[in-house]
Protein backbone atom coordinates (compact mmCIF):
# COMPACT_ATOMS: atom_id res chain seq x y z
CA UNK A 1 0.00 0.00 0.00
CA UNK A 2 1.09 3.34 -0.93
CA UNK A 3 1.17 6.89 0.59
CA UNK A 4 -0.71 4.96 3.79
CA UNK A 5 -0.43 4.25 7.22
CA UNK A 6 -2.44 0.75 8.75
CA UNK A 7 -2.72 0.31 11.94
CA UNK A 8 -4.36 -2.45 13.64
CA UNK A 9 -7.22 -1.64 15.99
CA UNK A 10 -9.45 -3.99 17.70
CA UNK A 11 -10.21 -7.49 16.76
CA UNK A 12 -11.11 -7.62 13.33
CA UNK A 13 -10.76 -4.39 12.10
CA UNK A 14 -8.18 -2.58 10.38
CA UNK A 15 -7.38 1.25 10.33
CA UNK A 16 -6.11 3.04 7.69
CA UNK A 17 -5.18 6.56 7.49
CA UNK A 18 -4.57 8.20 4.23
CA UNK A 19 -2.55 11.52 4.60
CA UNK A 20 -4.41 14.94 3.98
CA UNK A 21 -3.84 15.87 0.55
CA UNK A 22 -2.61 12.23 -0.87
CA UNK A 23 -4.58 10.94 -3.78
CA UNK A 24 -4.74 7.67 -5.23
CA UNK A 25 -3.03 6.54 -2.00
CA UNK A 26 -4.75 3.07 -3.11
CA UNK A 27 -3.22 2.35 -5.94
CA UNK A 28 -0.68 3.02 -8.95
CA UNK A 29 -2.09 6.04 -11.69
CA UNK A 30 -0.04 5.41 -15.15
CA UNK A 31 0.44 8.45 -17.25
CA UNK A 32 -2.52 9.81 -19.05
CA UNK A 33 -2.35 8.53 -23.00
CA UNK A 34 -4.65 9.37 -25.50
CA UNK A 35 -6.73 10.65 -22.79
CA UNK A 36 -7.22 7.32 -21.09
CA UNK A 37 -5.72 6.60 -17.44
CA UNK A 38 -4.94 3.51 -15.66
CA UNK A 39 -5.31 2.10 -11.96
CA UNK A 40 -2.86 -0.75 -10.86
CA UNK A 41 -3.66 -2.75 -7.78
CA UNK A 42 -2.98 -5.97 -5.92
CA UNK A 43 -6.24 -7.75 -4.76
CA UNK A 44 -5.42 -11.19 -2.85
CA UNK A 45 -1.77 -11.71 -4.87
CA UNK A 46 -3.32 -11.08 -8.31
CA UNK A 47 -2.48 -7.34 -10.22
CA UNK A 48 -5.77 -5.60 -11.34
CA UNK A 49 -5.16 -3.05 -13.85
CA UNK A 50 -8.15 -0.99 -14.37
CA UNK A 51 -8.37 2.04 -17.42
CA UNK A 52 -11.03 4.89 -17.88
CA UNK A 53 -11.22 7.93 -20.14
CA UNK A 54 -9.51 10.52 -17.99
CA UNK A 55 -12.64 13.05 -18.64
CA UNK A 56 -15.16 11.07 -19.40
CA UNK A 57 -18.81 9.47 -18.27
CA UNK A 58 -17.61 6.49 -15.96
CA UNK A 59 -15.39 7.28 -12.79
CA UNK A 60 -12.08 6.62 -12.11
CA UNK A 61 -11.29 4.94 -9.06
CA UNK A 62 -10.62 6.56 -6.19
CA UNK A 63 -9.57 5.49 -2.56
CA UNK A 64 -12.75 5.45 -1.28
CA UNK A 65 -13.86 2.76 -3.71
CA UNK A 66 -10.44 1.05 -3.07
CA UNK A 67 -10.68 1.02 0.56
CA UNK A 68 -12.73 -2.56 0.01
CA UNK A 69 -10.45 -3.97 -1.93
CA UNK A 70 -7.93 -3.20 0.79
CA UNK A 71 -10.26 -4.76 3.09
CA UNK A 72 -10.46 -7.81 0.89
CA UNK A 73 -7.05 -8.08 1.59
CA UNK A 74 -6.68 -7.21 5.19
CA UNK A 75 -9.18 -10.15 5.80
CA UNK A 76 -9.02 -13.75 4.41
CA UNK A 77 -12.21 -14.67 6.05
CA UNK A 78 -14.09 -13.09 3.80
CA UNK A 79 -14.73 -15.71 1.14
CA UNK A 80 -14.83 -14.81 -2.49
CA UNK A 81 -13.58 -17.90 -4.36
CA UNK A 82 -16.56 -19.86 -6.24
CA UNK A 83 -19.05 -17.31 -4.84
CA UNK A 84 -21.95 -15.86 -7.58
CA UNK A 85 -21.63 -12.45 -6.49
CA UNK A 86 -23.30 -8.98 -8.04
CA UNK A 87 -21.68 -5.69 -8.07
CA UNK A 88 -23.75 -2.71 -7.45
CA UNK A 89 -23.36 0.42 -9.39
CA UNK A 90 -20.46 -1.35 -11.11
CA UNK A 91 -18.56 1.71 -12.67
CA UNK A 92 -15.25 1.20 -14.19
CA UNK A 93 -15.36 -2.66 -13.46
CA UNK A 94 -12.55 -2.18 -10.87
CA UNK A 95 -15.07 -5.01 -8.10
CA UNK A 96 -16.06 -6.97 -10.76
CA UNK A 97 -13.18 -7.24 -12.34
CA UNK A 98 -11.40 -8.04 -8.95
CA UNK A 99 -13.91 -10.58 -7.69
CA UNK A 100 -13.38 -12.63 -10.90
CA UNK A 101 -9.62 -12.58 -10.45
CA UNK A 102 -10.06 -13.69 -6.75
CA UNK A 103 -11.72 -16.49 -7.95
CA UNK A 104 -15.71 -15.71 -8.22
CA UNK A 105 -17.44 -18.06 -10.12
CA UNK A 106 -19.51 -15.33 -11.79
CA UNK A 107 -19.93 -11.65 -11.43
CA UNK A 108 -23.06 -9.87 -12.24
CA UNK A 109 -22.49 -6.18 -12.87
CA UNK A 110 -25.20 -3.44 -12.52
CA UNK A 111 -25.39 0.11 -12.96
CA UNK A 112 -27.50 3.09 -14.22
CA UNK A 113 -25.04 4.42 -16.65
CA UNK A 114 -24.89 2.48 -19.93
CA UNK A 115 -21.16 3.69 -20.39
CA UNK A 116 -19.99 1.63 -17.35
CA UNK A 117 -21.37 -1.97 -19.18
CA UNK A 118 -18.93 -1.28 -22.04
CA UNK A 119 -16.07 0.18 -19.82
CA UNK A 120 -16.46 -3.13 -17.51
CA UNK A 121 -16.30 -5.31 -20.11
CA UNK A 122 -13.58 -3.96 -21.68
CA UNK A 123 -11.46 -3.97 -18.57
CA UNK A 124 -12.63 -7.34 -17.76
CA UNK A 125 -10.92 -7.99 -21.08
CA UNK A 126 -7.95 -6.73 -20.25
CA UNK A 127 -7.77 -8.57 -17.81
CA UNK A 128 -8.43 -12.22 -19.27
CA UNK A 129 -11.06 -12.77 -18.04
CA UNK A 130 -13.64 -15.10 -19.64
CA UNK A 131 -16.78 -13.58 -21.27
CA UNK A 132 -18.51 -16.22 -19.54
CA UNK A 133 -17.59 -15.14 -16.19
CA UNK A 134 -18.90 -11.97 -16.19
CA UNK A 135 -22.89 -10.24 -17.02
CA UNK A 136 -23.57 -6.70 -17.07
CA UNK A 137 -26.70 -5.33 -16.73
CA UNK A 138 -27.52 -1.33 -17.31
CA UNK A 139 -30.42 -0.79 -14.90
CA UNK A 140 -31.63 0.54 -11.55
CA UNK A 141 -31.25 -1.71 -8.78
CA UNK A 142 -34.87 -1.30 -7.29
CA UNK A 143 -35.99 -2.46 -10.62
CA UNK A 144 -34.08 -5.51 -10.97
CA UNK A 145 -35.25 -8.76 -11.22
CA UNK A 146 -33.97 -11.44 -8.99
CA UNK A 147 -33.42 -15.02 -10.57
CA UNK A 148 -31.20 -16.51 -8.39
CA UNK A 149 -30.01 -15.03 -5.13
CA UNK A 150 -26.29 -13.96 -4.84
CA UNK A 151 -23.57 -15.39 -2.25
CA UNK A 152 -21.74 -12.38 -2.36
CA UNK A 153 -23.07 -8.47 -3.11
CA UNK A 154 -20.66 -5.90 -2.87
CA UNK A 155 -20.88 -1.67 -3.63
CA UNK A 156 -20.09 1.46 -3.06
CA UNK A 157 -22.62 3.92 -3.51
CA UNK A 158 -22.87 7.41 -4.20
CA UNK A 159 -22.32 9.55 -0.76
CA UNK A 160 -22.88 13.07 -1.60
CA UNK A 161 -25.93 14.61 -1.18
CA UNK A 162 -27.90 16.80 -3.96
CA UNK A 163 -27.75 19.89 -5.26
CA UNK A 164 -28.55 21.61 -8.76
CA UNK A 165 -25.49 23.61 -8.96
CA UNK A 166 -23.34 20.92 -9.01
CA UNK A 167 -25.44 18.27 -10.18
CA UNK A 168 -25.92 16.89 -13.20
CA UNK A 169 -27.64 14.06 -15.21
CA UNK A 170 -24.93 11.84 -16.05
CA UNK A 171 -22.44 9.08 -15.35
CA UNK A 172 -20.66 11.20 -12.35
CA UNK A 173 -24.16 11.93 -10.59
CA UNK A 174 -24.74 8.63 -10.84
CA UNK A 175 -21.52 7.64 -9.20
CA UNK A 176 -21.43 10.44 -6.86
CA UNK A 177 -24.54 12.01 -5.88
CA UNK A 178 -27.25 9.78 -3.78
CA UNK A 179 -30.35 11.93 -3.36
CA UNK A 180 -31.16 15.19 -1.07
CA UNK A 181 -29.45 12.94 2.09
CA UNK A 182 -26.56 11.10 -0.12
CA UNK A 183 -28.28 7.71 1.10
CA UNK A 184 -30.48 6.72 -2.02
CA UNK A 185 -28.66 3.76 -3.23
CA UNK A 186 -27.88 2.23 0.60
CA UNK A 187 -31.66 2.77 1.37
CA UNK A 188 -32.40 0.82 -2.03
CA UNK A 189 -29.94 -1.61 -1.55
CA UNK A 190 -31.12 -2.68 2.46
CA UNK A 191 -35.01 -2.71 1.26
CA UNK A 192 -33.98 -5.11 -1.15
CA UNK A 193 -31.00 -7.22 0.53
CA UNK A 194 -33.36 -10.18 1.48
CA UNK A 195 -33.93 -10.57 -2.07
CA UNK A 196 -30.47 -9.95 -3.14
CA UNK A 197 -28.58 -12.45 -1.02
CA UNK A 198 -28.96 -16.08 -0.87
CA UNK A 199 -28.82 -17.55 3.16
CA UNK A 200 -25.31 -17.25 4.79
CA UNK A 201 -24.40 -14.91 2.02
CA UNK A 202 -22.56 -11.43 2.92
CA UNK A 203 -22.89 -7.83 1.48
CA UNK A 204 -19.36 -6.02 1.42
CA UNK A 205 -20.41 -2.59 1.24
CA UNK A 206 -18.19 0.74 1.36
CA UNK A 207 -19.92 3.33 3.77
CA UNK A 208 -19.12 6.58 3.88
CA UNK A 209 -19.21 8.77 7.11
CA UNK A 210 -20.99 11.27 5.10
CA UNK A 211 -24.18 9.29 4.78
CA UNK A 212 -25.51 8.07 8.52
CA UNK A 213 -23.34 4.86 9.16
CA UNK A 214 -25.17 4.07 12.79
CA UNK A 215 -28.40 4.07 10.78
CA UNK A 216 -27.45 1.27 8.45
CA UNK A 217 -26.19 -0.56 10.98
CA UNK A 218 -29.19 -0.31 13.18
CA UNK A 219 -31.28 -1.40 10.11
CA UNK A 220 -29.02 -4.81 9.42
CA UNK A 221 -29.24 -5.41 12.51
CA UNK A 222 -32.77 -4.98 12.82
CA UNK A 223 -33.52 -7.27 9.89
CA UNK A 224 -31.24 -10.25 11.18
CA UNK A 225 -27.80 -9.46 9.85
CA UNK A 226 -24.49 -9.79 11.81
CA UNK A 227 -22.57 -6.61 10.66
CA UNK A 228 -19.12 -5.95 11.81
CA UNK A 229 -16.57 -3.57 10.16
CA UNK A 230 -13.44 -4.60 8.72
CA UNK A 231 -11.75 -1.73 7.80
CA UNK A 232 -12.00 1.90 8.67
CA UNK A 233 -10.04 4.13 6.47
CA UNK A 234 -9.65 8.08 7.28
CA UNK A 235 -9.37 10.26 4.37
CA UNK A 236 -10.02 13.78 2.43
CA UNK A 237 -13.56 14.04 1.17
CA UNK A 238 -12.85 13.60 -2.89
CA UNK A 239 -13.87 16.36 -4.31
CA UNK A 240 -11.89 15.98 -7.96
CA UNK A 241 -15.02 15.89 -10.20
CA UNK A 242 -16.36 18.71 -7.53
CA UNK A 243 -13.70 21.00 -6.49
CA UNK A 244 -15.05 24.35 -8.39
CA UNK A 245 -18.30 23.51 -5.77
CA UNK A 246 -16.59 22.37 -2.78
CA UNK A 247 -18.65 25.51 -0.97
CA UNK A 248 -21.86 24.05 -2.14
CA UNK A 249 -21.13 20.77 -1.32
CA UNK A 250 -20.02 21.25 2.26
CA UNK A 251 -23.25 23.74 2.80
CA UNK A 252 -25.59 20.58 2.28
CA UNK A 253 -23.19 17.93 4.47
CA UNK A 254 -23.48 20.88 7.16
CA UNK A 255 -27.37 20.43 8.11
CA UNK A 256 -26.37 16.49 7.99
CA UNK A 257 -24.11 16.81 10.78
CA UNK A 258 -25.94 19.12 13.11
CA UNK A 259 -28.37 16.48 13.06
CA UNK A 260 -25.94 13.93 13.69
CA UNK A 261 -26.57 11.83 9.74
CA UNK A 262 -22.94 12.89 8.94
CA UNK A 263 -19.74 12.99 10.61
CA UNK A 264 -16.22 15.01 8.73
CA UNK A 265 -13.43 17.03 10.47
CA UNK A 266 -12.82 20.10 7.84
CA UNK A 267 -12.31 18.05 4.33
CA UNK A 268 -11.83 14.41 6.24
CA UNK A 269 -13.89 12.00 6.99
CA UNK A 270 -14.05 8.22 7.28
CA UNK A 271 -15.00 5.04 4.92
CA UNK A 272 -16.07 1.68 6.82
CA UNK A 273 -16.09 -1.40 5.06
CA UNK A 274 -18.76 -3.52 6.39
CA UNK A 275 -19.34 -6.76 6.07
CA UNK A 276 -23.18 -8.16 6.58
CA UNK A 277 -24.15 -12.01 6.85
CA UNK A 278 -27.60 -13.39 6.10
CA UNK A 279 -28.66 -15.64 9.11
CA UNK A 280 -31.34 -18.32 8.26
CA UNK A 281 -31.89 -21.13 10.82
CA UNK A 282 -30.58 -24.72 9.74
CA UNK A 283 -34.03 -25.46 9.28
CA UNK A 284 -35.43 -22.73 7.09
CA UNK A 285 -38.49 -22.55 9.15
CA UNK A 286 -37.51 -19.20 10.70
CA UNK A 287 -37.80 -19.65 13.98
Amino acid sequence: MRSADVVNAPPQTVRVRIPAGAANALCQVGPIRSGMVSAEVEVRGRRVEIQTSDEGPVLFPTDVGLTLLSALNADPGLLVSGARALDVGCGSGLYTVALAMAGAAHVTALDVNPACADVTRENATRNGIRPAQVATIVGDLAELAVVEPWDLVVCNPPHFPHDPIYAADDGIEAALVGGSDGRALYDVLLARLDELLAPGGTLLLTHSSLTDISRTRRTLQRNGYECRTVQVCELDIPLRRYAAHRDVLLSRLYPLRAAERAAFRGLRFEVHTLAATRIDSQDGSGE
